[in-house]
């Protein structure tokens, strides 16, 4: 279905107050609709006509997963509202579209419809009180439908609302699905713009938060050199769901040759990204690298001795450019900046081989450039005051056209020139905790820029290009009043990413792409997907001429093993249920039918007679009567036979029992009369029970006479079951899944109301020994205790807190099943102590929430509300935790590196002190208490601090170490800095941060040595860790060559700011809040 966009949280919050001044007034949807259009929907001139739909569902329970709502008109287009009662592919919420029945009853690629709607749910007995969501959409063929994906959590329709008090949405089974319908006139299309016959490009659908990715397919699309080449790639046997090489096929091919914005759920889904992973952006950069793999050139990292003749150096492949913008001005600037030499002196001096430490230099320079070339420009850094990610948006110019030769090494090829063209500009617009991105692309030598924004495709000037995204400032001039100065601000647009060509293989990078570049089984898959779509379309087309049939049989019910005679559900596949779905033509005749019915099964036309379903007002789905064989009967059509046995609007589809002739004579099959009012020969249908094996399932049909007692069938029922002689039964009908009553064997049928259709169920008589041994073992000896757990069963996957919930263990449980019930049945699976687990519900972010509190009382209907649930074993139960905390405290002695950890169950009333005489810490040595976020130093603790105070995030860590004795006997004019390690970029910190005392005027030789010792680095390591002086906004190296004491430096250095050891990370590799990683299975 399509979709508005991403909505991560509930789209309507139940729970928020109302904040305004004054509470707006209450208007009705059905009295008031109008002006609920004029309050919520975007004012817009040319309106055809405003109109509102209600829908009075009556029986909610009912209803299928996917339901088509009446047909109305609005603006002189057919409209109707497309339902998903449990949710499009998304448990627990609730799914609403409007869909434009215009094509589906008659689709035209010329027809189009442009509307604003808003769909609103609200209680039958209360028209004010309602949920509402509104977009707006130009509905044509290859879009009919559009809508709300996650319109509201569907635990709200059946709950009050806890701030007002009022009542749930669904009142006895019935609720209210309204839609205004705005139909705007739009005979220019510019609402309605069509980017083909504009730019002649096509673009990509948004499938939430995806824009990221087609901004950068669509500058991968048009550089077309890449794209022949991925057109070459071996993909004929490539599993057409896992292959990413064949979903960028279909991607390239339907941009070439669709007339309409394509989307991209096929290629996500090859990457094996979940459709989470589409609502949460990646870097253009990574995704970009990952990609690519024929585009890479080569750069040279060296080190070169400045008094002696030795050089050390290593190529390494590139596949794009990652340029600092930070103090740049431009991309030349960028460049300069990264081809800059280091000079290693002094202390740094470089270790060479057989001529000890010398000064040199040491830098990278290109040995070629790729004939494509990516820039990726560094606009997003990391805050380290503000423990955040911050975007440049100093102003940053890049060139129409850059020569890159004087940043090629002295001996790299240059018989060509390297001079480069710009072809693509990736935009970012927004801040750095997210935003939008779109891109401009220059898709020829000698053609226009586009731009190139999700569907939307458009002409763009050279300002939009260059001037629009170099950030900075920007300004509106002034207006009547000339002394009125103009009006600065910051511009959220910036260039993230370049793309340049070299000139001289413009001709060959950019040249056309025609069918010819295509392999011809590329060709021939996609043009079959194609005449497949189009099938859809003739079928859609054709649909109001057919009707659906669905056909269940006796197979239908044996391997039915749940409630009522068998699942009628949408999704529920024919495999599983043994259940057809035929389509028929309405036109076709009853007899036709039959003889129909008759060549696809084997059984002659007389051989079988069909029986009507009928929603029974108890909620359940059976037999209820045969349809005639009379020659007036089998002369009706198709759409006849459903209008004269079905209840108006009661089915969608014609629901029809196949049951097999079980008794001739004289070779001709026999069927009892149909029945009448008061039948005196009901057909009943019979499940078995094994209490044993905890199972249920059909096992027949049989005849019954309405006088007869049901004691007289229990030996047909033996035999049906396969048991012996004899063998004592109980009897219990099957009256809806909440209702299962016991039958007396003394009972006739008539006295026990057994009507045609209904369901009996079986299972061998049970001593109070046996059903008291099946309870002790968790299982139901009745089959009316076993229909309840199922009617009550919750599926539940118990994920061990810190893994992933992939892995886990899988529950059934009844949804009464109380807290030390559940902990109970967890730990017989994992051999844990019952008492010491706890568990926790998972977050928005699939990460733990804080632990659900343990009530004796509670029930798991009361506390669970997703598909799985995280767990954690305790060292202590659950009645002390109750009293206590857990303090996960570092001891670091004698260095740093010498570290060990250890995990406490702490009185909630317990000091710092007390912590430490838990620790068994000598009381004659001074400690330090203190505590680091993300392994930066936060603060140190008194020992009379309470625990109370200590920080709940997981990425907060506690650590004693003894006070150093430099510590105790610094100077007056001596202080103390924060130093903090990490790996490269400033947020990969890593390792033990600590309190480090700063002496003055002491040479940075003899600091040096003093680190050391603190950290414990051997001193290989040590030898290659840098040293940076970290403000709020920067970080400065510290060049030992000029500066004799930490105060000489180029950067001025304050007492607030930190000391980073840029090193690599010997611990064990994790990740940090900003390093999720981006993959494609491959």
């Amino acid at each position: 279905m399509s979709d508005v966009g991403p909505n991560e949280e509930p789209p309507y919050d139940f729970d928020k107050p109302m904040i305004d001044a004054e509470p707006l007034p209450a208007l009705s949807i059905i009295d008031n609709y109008e002006e609920i259009a004029r309050r919520d929907m975007v004012p817009i001139d040319d309106v055809v006509e405003l109109k509102a739909f209600h829908w009075e569902i009556t029986n909610w329970k009912s209803l299928p997963q996917r339901i088509q709502g009446p047909v109305f008109e609005v603006g002189g287009h057919k409209w109707n509202i497309l339902l998903f009662p449990k949710g499009n592919n998304h448990d627990g919420l609730l799914s609403v579209y409007l869909e434009y029945a215009e094509l589906r009853e008659n689709p035209n690629p010329d027809v189009y419809a442009y509307a604003q709607f808003m769909i609103l749910v609200s209680p039958p007995s209360d028209p004010t009180r309602f949920v509402s969501q509104v977009s707006d959409r130009r509905f044509s063929s290859e879009e009919t439908d559009w809508g709300f994906t996650k319109f509201m959590e569907l635990r709200r329709l059946y709950q009050p609302d806890p701030q007002t008090g009022a009542g749930p949405f669904i009142e006895d089974d019935r609720i209210r699905i309204s839609v205004i319908v705005r139909v705007i006139n739009d005979p220019t299309g510019i609402l309605c713009y069509d980017s083909k016959k504009v730019t002649g490009y096509v673009g990509l659908k948004n499938q939430g938060a995806t824009c990221y990715m087609n901004s950068l397919f669509q500058s991968l699309y048009c550089t077309n050199y890449f794209r022949k080449a991925v057109y070459q790639i071996p993909t004929a046997n490539d599993d057409p769901n896992k292959s990413p090489a064949l979903a960028l096929q279909r991607l390239f091919y339907n941009l070439q040759f669709n007339s309409v914005a394509v989307g991209t759920t096929e290629v996500t889904k090859s990457f094996g990204w979940n459709p989470g992973d589409a609502f949460m952006q990646h870097d253009v950069q990574e995704l970009n690298r990952v990609l690519q793999d024929a585009l890479e050139s080569r750069m040279k990292s060296y080190i070169k001795c400045i008094d002696v003749d030795y050089e050390s150096s290593r190529v390494e492949d590139y596949y794009d450019i990652q340029l600092n913008v930070k103090g740049c001005k431009s991309l030349e600037d960028s460049f300069k900046d990264y081809i800059t030499e280091e000079t290693l002196e002094g202390d740094n001096k470089y270790m060479a081989e057989g001529h000890g430490l010398q000064v040199a230099k040491k830098g990278v320079i290109f040995e070629s450039f790729p004939p494509v070339l990516h820039l990726q420009l560094n606009i997003i850094e990391y805050d380290m005051m503000r423990d955040t990610m911050v975007k440049i948006n100093d102003r940053y110019e890049f060139p129409l056209e850059i020569d890159l030769e004087p940043y090629l090494s002295e001996t790299a090829d240059k018989s060509q020139p390297h001079k480069y063209a710009l072809h693509g500009v990736l935009v970012h617009s927004g801040d750095s905790t997210g935003g939008h991105y779109y891109a401009f692309v220059k898709p020829g030598k000698d053609e226009k820029w586009l731009r190139f924004d999700d569907e939307r495709v458009t002409p763009s000037t050279l300002k939009e290009v260059l001037e629009e995204n170099y950030g900075g400032e920007s300004y509106n001039a002034p207006g009547t009043n000339e002394r009125q100065p103009p009006r600065y601000f910051r511009r959220s647009t910036k260039a993230y990413m370049l793309v340049y060509i070299r000139e001289s293989m413009q001709d060959e990078v950019l040249g056309e792409v025609s069918e010819a570049d295509i392999p011809e089984h590329l060709v021939r898959s996609f043009e079959e997907e194609r005449i497949a779509r189009e099938k859809k379309i003739r079928e859609r087309a054709e649909q109001h001429l057919y009707m659906r049939v669905v056909l269940a049989t006796d197979e239908s019910f044996k391997v039915n093993t749940g409630f009522d005679f068998v699942g009628f559900d949408i999704g529920a596949s024919a495999e599983d249920t043994r259940v057809q779905t035929l389509r028929v033509r309405k036109d076709q005749l009853y007899r036709e039918f039959l003889q129909d019915l008759a060549e696809s099964t084997g059984y002659p036309v007389g051989h079988f007679r069909l029986w009507v379903f009928v929603n029974r007002q108890n909620m359940t789905i059976r037999p209820d009567h045969p349809i005639p064989d009379t020659p007036e009967i089998l002369d009706l059509t198709m759409e006849e036979i459903q209008e004269k046995y079905v209840t108006a609007g009661s089915q969608q589809a014609l629901r029809l029992y196949m049951e097999i002739a079980t008794t001739f004579k004289n070779d001709q099959p026999v069927f009892p009369p149909p029945p009448s009012n008061n039948p005196t020969q009901p057909l009943v249908f019979i499940k078995l029970f094994n209490p044993e094996l905890q199972s249920l399932q059909g096992i027949g049909h049989l005849y019954v006479s309405s006088t007869a007692k049901a004691a007289s069938i229990v030996d047909d029922l033996n035999k049906m079951a396969g048991f012996p002689p004899n063998t004592l039964l109980r009897l219990y009908e099957e009256i809806k899944p909440s209702m299962i009553d016991p039958i007396s064997m003394n009972a006739t049928f008539e006295e026990a109301e057994i009507q045609d259709g209904d369901i009996i169920c079986i299972q061998k008589r049970l001593t109070d020994t046996e059903a008291s041994t099946l309870r002790q073992n968790g299982l139901y000896p009745t089959v009316r205790e076993y229909m309840d757990f199922l009617l009550n069963k919750v599926h539940i996957l118990f994920v061990p807190k810190g893994k992933s919930s992939e892995g886990g263990v899988a529950l059934d449980l009844h949804r009464n099943t109380k807290y030390d019930e559940m902990a109970v049945k967890v730990a017989l699976e994992i051999n844990a102590d019952p008492r010491k687990i706890q568990f926790f519900m998972p977050g928005l972010d699939d990460e733990p929430k804080e632990a659900i509190r343990r009530d004796p009382e509670m029930t798991l209907g009361n506390i669970f509300h997703a598909r799985y649930m995280y767990y954690e074993v305790l060292d202590i139960s659950l009645e002390e935790l109750e009293t206590k905390r857990q303090v996960n405290v570092t001891i670091c002695v004698p260095t740093f590196r010498d570290s060990q950890t250890y995990k406490l169950w702490m009185p909630k009333q317990a000091r710092i002190s007390d912590l430490i005489k838990e620790l068994q810490i000598d009381p004659n040595i001074n400690v330090r208490v203190f505590e680091a976020i993300n392994c930066r130093y936060l603060r140190e603790f008194l020992s009379t601090d309470p625990l109370s105070q200590l920080n709940d995030s997981p990425s907060a860590q506690l650590y004693v170490e003894p006070i150093p004795e430099e510590d105790r006997s610094a100077g007056e004019e001596d202080f103390f800095i924060r130093v903090f390690h990490y790996q490269n970029n400033q947020h990969r910190t890593h390792s033990v941060p600590f309190k480090f005392l700063i002496r003055k005027d002491e040479p940075f030789s003899e600091t040096k040595k003093r680190l050391q010792a603190r950290t414990g680095i051997p001193d290989k390591e040590w030898s290659k860790v840098k040293f940076n002086i970290v403000s709020q906004y920067s970080a400065a190296p510290i060049d030992e060559g000029i500066s004799k004491t930490m105060e000489y430096v180029d950067h001025q250095f304050n007492r607030d700011d930190s000391l980073g050891l840029d090193h690599i990370d010997r611990n064990k590799a994790r990740k940090g809040g900003f390093e999720k990683g981006l993959s494609i299975r491959g």
